[in-house]
């Protein structure tokens, strides 16, 4: 990128169609016209400081027509920056366009001339952001107006990112004063400097392609950095000039609290699929705005959008999405697979059975029902599935050449404290894949693996019972495996309770959901004892009477530990590989309904596409995801 200051802009003319010098001693009245690229006027109320060459300050207010006026300004350059509104960058002056993080580095600068000269700015709206980290505004997740009417004047469009795995809501960077300034300065004799401050220095946008850019802070951090990459690398994809950013499109970013603070995968996933149960909130909205919608997630934020399109799928609102991309998705591989044994549909007559899917990979093995989501492939008229053989951490490299080693215990071992600590969600130590190892118990790989679920209904136990603790704290400490009849007694009487607490949730919660359409307005309500199912819309007495008998049997049977199953192979790592000949995938991978793109060949670790190579770029980005994303669809006017 560019780090050079936009050039002098000359604007002469006055508004009796007269023209002065720009170094005429004279004072003049100016007046900014302030508007973004979709042609709304800058917030009213906002500061306006002004600089002219003399070292003068002027100050104004942004109207409600977007203009700031700023009389007895010295004639000759002046520059100016905006107060108490962030992401607002400048791209053009008087249609001339200039670069917005040279406008970052010193304040944009014009001529103005006697008596008076009116500049026209034009910025690049803010980023629009989904926080699903905190507590809902008025306990319902929505876009604000102006967010849904920037979508629609951008092409009537949304492209929503959601990002993986371990990711903090980091902060936005600072736009980076450093020696160049000094130096553009001294290119520009009299220029006025004035250096960007508040939140005109606030940078949300991309400022280097570097892939040393987050070690010098240059681009944010947490899901703030991953959202100006993306967001920045797409608009390159859909043609953005470097030279010109006039069209340059904010996509909407999902932040979701993926770092749970803890090694337990579960309880990311937990909060993955709560997230996605407010993201249907927002995708309703939009729906209901008339607002075609494409969503990309990565790693893990594949469970917070298929959470949400399990949702509209089983609510009947089909193909409401243009397309899913799913990149190096950190969910089973057979994820859109139909098959549940928690639903209250019969099993279809289509070869597709419950019968025909003894054997199958496209069977739901996850203990409590947490691998497959039945009916997301319904919302959606395209899924993309970007995945590597390479990716490091979904699986061993197919290149390692201690790959026996490294899909067992050693390999699993080996640099797993730098698979939970790193907070970008990518990891460059060989693991073995750690996603496969999620629900061991021991050695505690993921946490403790299915154990987790263990420690959550224990803990619920305080609230449940008074009873139920001591007998489960006499469950872990093995008594009733001795030969203990009173405490196997004390143990069964407890799972009764358990059982029984989870049906009355779902009776209780059952009776919050309205009937009807899904609407923006109204919320999904939550569950608990139920979570691990929340990525159903609504759970019946008799899913959650399933629910309770297979929570049971883990614990008591198998010690959380499944005897008869293992953890499905990540969608991110094989794509749809398994699935060639199965029935329900089949036909729609023949169609390119399911679309797979191995980026074996070119990706090499969980996170490339940040700061992607040329060839991540031109066959992930360009091939991969636009292209596609145009055939039936827009991103921003592009």
């Amino acid at each position: 990128m560019s780090e050079l200051a936009p050039a002098l802009q000359a604007s002469l003319q006055t508004g009796n169609g007269a023209i002065s010098r720009a170094d005429c001693a004279s004072l003049t009245l100016v007046t900014i016209e302030h508007r973004d690229t979709l042609g709304r006027p800058l917030p009213e109320g906002a500061p306006v400081e002004l600089v002219d060459h003399r070292g003068q300050h002027h100050h104004g207010v942004i109207n409600a027509e977007g203009l700031s006026r700023h009389p007895r300004v010295a004639a000759g350059p002046v520059a100016w920056q905006i107060g108490n509104v962030s992401g607002y960058h400048l791209v053009a002056i008087d249609d001339a366009p200039c670069h917005p993080v040279s406008c970052g580095l010193i304040a944009p600068q014009a001529a103005v001339a006697m008596p008076e000269t009116t500049i026209q700015a034009i910025y690049i709206p803010p980023p629009i952001v989904v926080n699903l980290r905190e507590p809902a505004p008025d306990s319902v997740d929505r876009l604000s107006d102006t967010d849904v009417e920037q979508l629609r004047l951008n092409g009537n469009n949304a492209t929503i990112f959601v990002h993986g795995y371990n990711v903090p809501h980091g902060n936005w960077a600072r736009f980076t004063h450093n020696a160049d300034l000094s130096g553009l300065a001294a290119m520009q004799p009299g220029t006025p400097k004035l250096v960007p401050n508040g939140s005109a220095a606030t940078a949300t946008l991309c400022q280097s392609e570097a892939t040393d850019a987050d070690e010098r802070g240059l681009n944010g951090s947490g899901a703030c950095n991953w959202l100006v990459n993306m967001e920045y690398q797409l608009n390159r994809a859909a043609g953005l000039p470097d030279d010109d950013w006039r069209q340059y499109t904010r996509i909407v970013g999902v932040f979701w609290p993926g770092d749970t603070g803890t090694t337990e995968f579960i309880e990311a996933e937990f909060a993955a699929m709560k997230s996605g149960r407010r993201l249907v909130n927002i995708l309703v909205q939009l729906i209901e705005a008339g607002i075609t919608i494409n969503l990309i997630s990565h790693s893990l934020g594949a469970r917070v959008v298929l959470t949400a399109l399990n949702i509209l799928g089983a609510h009947g609102m089909r193909q409401r999405i243009d397309n899913l991309f799913l990149w190096e998705p950190a969910v089973a591989d057979n994820a859109l697979s139909p098959d549940t044994p928690f639903t209250d549909t019969p099993p279809r007559r289509d070869g597709f059975g419950t019968d025909s899917l003894a054997h199958s990979p496209a069977r739901e093995v996850h203990p409590l029902g947490m691998g497959t989501f039945p009916t997301a492939h319904l919302a959606t008229n395209n899924v993309v599935v970007l995945h590597s053989h390479e990716d490091g951490i979904l699986g061993p490299s197919a290149k390692d050449a201690l790959i026996e080693e490294d899909s067992g215990l050693l390999g699993a071992l080996r640099g797993i404290r730098t698979f939970f600590d790193d907070t970008t969600d990518d990891q460059t130590g060989k693991l073995g894949g750690a996603y496969t190892k999620k629900w061991w118990t021991f050695p505690p790989i993921a946490g403790d693996g299915l154990r987790y679920f263990q420690d959550y209904y224990f803990e619920r136990c305080r609230k449940i019972s008074q009873d139920c603790m001591p007998a489960f704290q006499t469950y872990t400490q093995q008594k009733a495996r001795n030969g203990d009849g009173y405490a196997q007694w004390q143990i069964e009487r407890a799972w009764d309770t358990i059982e029984q607490a989870i049906v009355d949730e779902a009776r209780r919660v059952a009776t919050t959901i309205l009937w009807g359409p899904l609407r923006a307005d109204t919320p999904l309500p939550t569950y608990d004892l139920l979570q691990p199912l929340s990525h159903h819309y609504r759970i019946s007495e008799s899913m959650a009477r399933l629910f309770a008998h297979k929570l049971r049997q883990l614990a008591q049977r198998d010690g959380w530990q499944p005897r008869d199953t293992d953890v499905r192979p990540a969608l991110g790592l094989i794509g749809f590989e398994s699935f060639i000949k199965e029935p329900f995938f089949e036909p729609r991978i023949s169609v390119k309904v399911f679309d797979a793109i191995n980026q074996s060949l070119w990706f090499p670790s969980h996170s490339a596409m940040k700061y992607p190579t040329e060839e991540i770029f031109v066959k992930s980005y360009q091939d991969g995801i636009m292209k596609r994303l145009m055939r039936g669809s827009r991103f921003g006017d592009y």
